[in-house]
C-alpha cells in the first residue's frame, strides 16, 4: 500500500515519524542525562542522521537542491556532521540544544506540508 504514497510525502511522514522519536527523547531526558548517558546521547545522535536522511528524501523527490531548502537543509548539514565527524569533535551542546529548542518547531512545518 504504501507505493501508492507519493514519494515527497512518504519522506515527510518519515520525518515526522523521527522528529517524533526526537522530541519525545528530549522530553523524557535532561542535559544530565545527554552528557552521561552514552546510549541516550548516541540514540539521538542517530535519530537526527535519519532526520537528514528523510530531510533529503523529500527535497530530492521534490527536484530541489538540498542546501537551497531550509530548514531542511540545516538538518541535512547536522546528519553529515554526526555521520562523519568523529565522536570527540561532535558540539553536543548544539545538539542538545536544537533537540529541545527546534524539534517541535521542524515538526509543525512537516506538518504543515502535510496538511
Amino acid at each position: 500500500m504504501t507505493d501508492l504514497i507519493r514519494p515527497d510525502r512518504r519522506a515527510l511522514l518519515e520525518l515526522d515519524a523521527v522528529l517524533s522519536k526526537i522530541e519525545g527523547l528530549g522530553d523524557a531526558g535532561s542535559r544530565a542525562r545527554y552528557d552521561r548517558d552514552d546510549v541516550y546521547r548516541w540514540a539521538i545522535h542517530r535519530l537526527w542522521i535519519a532526520a537528514g536522511n528523510e530531510a533529503f528524501n523529500y527535497v530530492s523527490a521534490l527536484g530541489r537542491h538540498i542546501n537551497q531548502t531550509q530548514p531542511w537543509g540545516r538538518i541535512y548539514e547536522r546528519r553529515n556532521r554526526l555521520a562523519h565527524q568523529p565522536l570527540a569533535d561532535i558540539d553536543d551542546d548544539a545538539i542538545w540544544r536544537v533537540t529541545v529548542m527546534r524539534t517541535g518547531g521542524y515538526r509543525q512545518r512537516a506538518r504543515a506540508l502535510l496538511s
